[in-house]
């Protein structure tokens, strides 16, 4: 009896080692949750708002990506929901219901709803143009999706206060049950699920920029600060700077190679390689002009956070605002009226005791299945399994994430949409000015957004598309000018880089050129060039 006591209690110790080690590891504090939300949240509203300034220029039938178009183009177009009709005003209430469940989400009101309906709408308009994304914005939707299994309205929410209905009961009562003492971390399969995923879109950049030649030889920098179609801020003075060039192409690398150690560390030392991580990414915020990147990076990096980071966080706010308890009550006053208006019922009281396990189970199932399609879905971007994707799907290749592997470009470029007009100046019809013929200051200037960069750079695969868009920059031309606009060129200048010696000269070359004639049958022709 005794030898079976001891055997029982040897086994118990170990399972309780195994599983404080798991949640050191894979367990993620309630409160970087709640900061990830926050991030989320944020980030989904600039980008709906920022969408939104070229609604019916990227996702309309009258901007430069028809439905007829994106269907030929793009086979996962016929699951968006922004693809269901051509017209403006589709565009304009999906985008209201996006910047809602956006809202939502960043307030922790019906936490797994808001997120639900974020994730259906991202997809969707993402589905709607894929030919303006970037890798930022696959990394975003990833993260997002695998964010609705994750307990993101526990703390710093609404549905934190005074209790809330089904989501948030379901959420708690998926935390493990071993939590001690101040301990906040929540550990299971979803937390493990995203964190894996995280350090494998590192690792699979690893070995990506391992392929190359100038990460490793402390070039690869030297060469993205002189793209200067991205560079911004701090990067026009870094790049004047060979050594910090070098010295941060190696620490990037090292960082990235070393990615693993976002799980095996714990403690001090986690603490320590994730702010290099996150410090590193804010440099880059200042340095290059990539879109959502160093914003989504910074929101993922905060999961891996420990409690420790976070009580002192919560002590030094608490001392700041010294009566926390304020703000609780005002939002509380918000809760109860917003519970008012939406009357819901409970979990608890709808469900019984017997059904609530059964749904707790099922839960738990649910959460197993999502990591096991995370373990295959980080085997594809390893290459050690098939890919998932439709064999029938084509994604721009810059829509994966690379960021610049396995070499940055050893040239930039930048286009000129000019409108010829007959008798007055030619105009310049992306920046809506007169027309210059000499290089612009900056080359970024050239570009209304990173949306419009990415687009462009896409007319090179595609004569249709080209096609439809010189169709759009007569519209835009003869809108611009009291004139007759005659026809539009679009050209693409393109700068060599070189980091020592004489710079070559640019070489520009004509994308399309369209008569702007009223007359249907007037002459179009298409030049494309591969660069």
């Amino acid at each position: 009896m005794s030898d079976s006591s001891s055997a029982t209690s040897s086994v118990g110790r170990v399972r309780k080692r195994v599983h404080t080690a798991f949640e050191q590891h894979v367990g993620i504090d309630d409160r970087a949750l709640a900061a990830f939300r926050l991030v989320l949240g944020s980030l989904l509203l600039f980008d709906v708002l920022h969408r939104s300034q070229y609604l019916e220029t990227f996702y309309t039938d009258g901007g430069v990506l028809p439905r007829s178009l994106l269907f030929e183009q793009y086979a996962p177009a016929k699951y968006s929901i922004h693809a269901l009709s051509g017209e403006p005003w589709l565009q304009i209430v999906l985008f209201g219901c996006a910047v809602v469940s956006a809202t939502a989400l960043l307030v922790g009101y019906r936490t797994r709803v808001a997120t639900v309906c974020s994730v259906v709408l991202l997809f969707s308009v993402h589905f709607r143009n894929p030919f303006i994304l970037n890798g930022a914005d696959r990394l975003l939707r990833e993260l997002l999706l695998l964010a609705v299994f994750l307990p993101l309205g526990n703390r710093w929410a609404i549905d934190a206060l005074g209790g809330s209905g089904g989501d948030a009961a379901l959420e708690h009562d998926t935390e493990p049950t071993a939590r001690s003492g101040s301990d906040t971390r929540i550990t299971t399969p979803a937390t493990a699920a995203i964190l894996v995923h995280i350090v494998v879109v590192f690792v699979n950049n690893a070995v990506l920029k391992a392929t190359g030649d100038t990460w490793h030889s402390g070039e690869a920098l030297g060469y993205a600060l002189r793209l200067d179609h991205l560079t911004i801020l701090l990067g026009d003075i870094v790049v004047n700077y060979p050594l910090a060039l070098e010295a941060g192409t190696y620490v990037w690398t090292g960082l990235v190679t070393g990615a693993p150690l976002l799980l095996l560390l714990t403690g001090r030392l986690r603490i320590a390689y994730v702010s290099a991580f996150i410090a590193a990414v804010i440099g880059l915020a200042f340095s290059m002009a990539v879109g959502l990147f160093p914003a989504v990076l910074v929101g993922a990096f905060l999961l891996f956070l420990p409690p420790r980071v976070w009580d002192t966080l919560e002590h030094a706010t608490a001392i700041a605002f010294n009566r926390v308890d304020v703000l609780e009550r005002s939002i509380s006053v918000i809760r109860g009226a917003a519970d008012r208006v939406s009357q819901p019922s409970t979990v608890e009281s709808v469900l019984s005791p017997a059904t609530r396990r059964r749904a707790q189970q099922c839960w738990s199932l649910v959460l197993i299945c999502v990591l096991a399609v995370v373990v295959l879905w980080n085997g594809a971007l390893l290459g050690e399994v098939n890919g998932i994707e439709p064999v029938d799907s084509t994604v721009p290749d810059e829509y994966q994430w690379r960021m610049f592997a396995p070499d940055p470009s050893t040239s930039y470029g930048w286009y000129v949409v000019t409108g010829h007009v007959g008798d007055g100046e030619d105009i310049d019809v992306l920046r809506g000015s007169t027309y210059r013929a000499d290089r612009p200051p900056d080359a970024s200037d050239a570009f209304p957004g990173f949306r419009w960069r990415k687009y462009l750079h896409s007319l090179f695969d595609s004569d249709v598309r080209a096609e439809r868009f010189s169709v759009v920059m007569c519209e835009h031309a003869t809108a611009q000018t009291d004139a007759s606009v005659a026809n539009v060129t679009v050209t693409y200048t393109e700068q060599p880089i070189t980091l020592e010696g004489e710079t070559p000269p640019p070489e520009t070359s004509t994308v399309v050129k369209r008569s702007c004639s009223r007359d249907r049958n007037a002459e179009l022709r298409t030049v494309t060039t591969s660069r």
